[in-house]
């Protein structure tokens, strides 16, 4: 029979570990299909499965973050048995092999090495009479011989390549449609390169060939996009050959940002390999300027939260004020919740249990004590110390700032305490003769901190220094909230380049945003904004999450303006002006 009229089961399994040995099934599903029946994705009909846990079985929260499945996620859906989906899958495959003339059915599958194990395992616990049903094929192994260039082989990064787009999170039921969508390619590609149209014909070319495990990379994307592109700042975005957004990147120079990444020269994140595996084409935007760029850049990812944008992308991310006594958070800012804008997350979480630790509670339970005492230093409790642990590095935390937390103040001890500790760890990057003035001052990473892999070795000391390491970075968040709010309404001007101080741009920032653009000469007077006399309660109401990125990625380039010597001034007000030598003093503390 030809490949394209064989009906076949394209198949996807999720599971909690790489082995039977090491892990369980979470969840399988499966597709029929014949390549030949030209259908769009979205119109396949998918089963898909959750797999039912052994009680004592903990999904580890690697695979929760990737795949989106916990056991909340089971509360919603009742979770099957995996002997009655091994048997839904004989009864399917037995219709399908009947229908194809065949003994077994053709089991399509995207490296099919980490999938057989676990249907092999399903078949011997079934106790089931007979062959095993399936005849694995794996589009992977095709795929190295047939696109032995391609520089990622993946199953998200064969299916960009093929136009299809897989969502995010790792699901049985896009895998399967995915891994359907690259076998309807690759039997295309097998007819026209190698006159394969069998099964058995396919069987022996895998059996005779080898996969080139080193080669040159080929990529999708032509040659020509990209060097016909200026030499000018601008935004570009890499599209799928369906027109799909990929990622959206800023440059300085679009033609020599772009074409650095089809260099062979050196390492690349895996990410960014899968991404170009799917890149075909290119749009660009020219901007007036790399700040400028920077700007559209952080604007267009919020709009269309490409997937390999993931640093700025919104996703569930939001933004609070803090009341002053640091007790409670709000949303909106108001007469009790002045301090702000902050990312919410551990950070924020952590400042309000300081308030209310500090503050005291009225007759607090042992256990209501012991929870804000642990969130005061941070972490999930998965990770945690001990409570002996973590109640001996509190009072260590006490001795060590005992004067400090005298104060009455939270907000106070906070804002003093982390001054000095952010004064000492600038010190110590300056001094480090392999850290650049940039790693020293860039503050990005501050506002989330990713959650550990594993639980780190607690003692006494090393609570002291989370404590303090919170109290640092929630030091420098207010700090940076204050900011800006004086920069969303501001002007802002810098030296153009290669005008050796004649020129200036200047943007006029109202509401957050940049409002006006214009060009003077260098030395002119710089217009002020609007809004310069609006009061920071009234600055506060105009953030969300776009505009509070939108002027801290303003920030990130003010950094790099000052390093690299550019003439540069912010006018805050009729006579408030930061010059280049005050924005160097205080950048590092925002």
């Amino acid at each position: 029979m030809n490949l394209a009229d064989l009906e076949i089961l394209a198949l996807d399994c999720q599971t909690t570990g790489a082995n039977p040995a090491k892990g369980c099934l979470l969840e399988i599903g499966w597709v029929q299909t014949r390549a030949a029946v030209t259908v769009r994705p979205q119109d396949l009909t998918v089963k898909s499965y959750p797999v039912s846990l052994p009680p004592e079985v903990e999904i580890p929260k690697a695979v929760q973050r990737v795949t989106g499945i916990s056991k909340e996620t089971f509360g919603k859906t009742l979770p099957f048995p995996s002997a009655d989906i091994w048997q839904k899958i004989v009864k399917t495959a037995r219709c399908i092999a009947a229908a194809d003339h065949m003994e077994r059915c053709p089991a399509i599958i995207h490296y099919a090495r980490f999938e057989a194990p676990f249907l092999w395992n399903l078949h011997a616990e079934s106790k089931r009479r007979g062959e095993f049903p399936l005849h694995l094929i794996c589009t992977h192994e095709i795929a190295k011989r047939l696109l032995p260039g391609l520089p990622r082989k993946g199953l998200r990064a064969v299916a960009g390549y093929y136009g299809h787009s897989v969502p995010p999170s790792r699901r049985s039921a896009d895998h399967a449609v995915a891994t359907a969508v690259i076998w309807q390619n690759l039997i295309q590609q097998l007819k026209a390169d190698h006159g394969i149209q069998n099964l058995n014909q396919l069987t022996d070319w895998l059996d005779c060939t080898a996969a080139q495990n080193r080669t040159d990379r080929v990529y999708p994307m032509q040659r020509e996009i990209r060097l016909n592109l200026p030499q000018k700042p601008g935004i570009y975005r890499m599209l799928r050959s369906n027109g799909d957004l990929l990622y959206i990147g800023k440059a300085t120079s679009l033609k020599q940002r772009v074409n650095s990444y089809f260099r062979q020269k050196g390492s690349r994140a895996e990410h960014t390999l899968e991404m170009l595996s799917q890149a075909a084409d290119l749009d660009v935007t020219l901007t007036g300027s790399a700040l400028e760029a920077a700007l559209l850049e952080s604007d267009e990812i919020k709009r269309h939260s490409p997937p390999y944008n993931v640093a700025l992308r919104k996703g569930q991310r939001k933004l609070v004020f803090c009341s002053r006594d640091l007790r409670n958070c709000a949303v909106k800012p108001d007469k009790i919740h002045g301090i702000g804008p902050l990312p919410e997350g551990n950070i924020t979480a952590a400042m309000t249990a300081f308030g209310v630790w500090h503050n005291g509670l009225r007759d607090p339970t042992k256990d209501e004590l012991l929870k804000i005492e642990y969130a005061i230093l941070g972490v999930p409790e998965t990770y945690a110390p001990e409570p002996d642990c973590l109640a001996e590095g509190l009072a260590l935390f006490r001795r060590n700032h005992l004067k400090r937390l005298a104060n009455p103040s939270a907000l106070r001890i906070i804002t003093g305490l982390g001054r000095e500790l952010w004064q000492e760890r600038l010190a110590a990057l300056e001094n480090a003769e392999s850290e650049t003035e940039e790693d020293a001052v860039d503050a990005k990473s501050v506002d989330q901190e990713p959650e550990p892999e594993e639980a780190p070795s607690w003692t006494p000391e090393t609570v002291a220094r989370g404590i303090e390491k919170f109290t640092m970075r929630s030091a420098l968040l207010i700090r940076r909230a204050r900011w800006l709010c004086l920069l969303s309404e501001s002007s802002l001007a810098w030296e153009a380049r290669g005008s050796d101080g004649r020129r200036k741009i200047v943007l006029l920032f109202e509401n957050g945003i940049a409002a006006h653009r214009e060009e003077l000469p260098g030395e002119a007077e710089v217009p002020l904004s609007t809004g310069y006399a609006k009061r920071i309660a009234k600055r506060q109401k105009i953030f969300d999450l776009t505009t509070y990125e939108r002027l801290r990625v303003v920030t990130t380039e003010l950094r790099r303006l000052v390093a690299a010597g550019r003439k540069v001034e912010i006018r805050l007000r009729p006579n408030a002006t930061l010059s280049r030598r005050q924005l160097a003093r205080m950048l590092p503390w925002v």
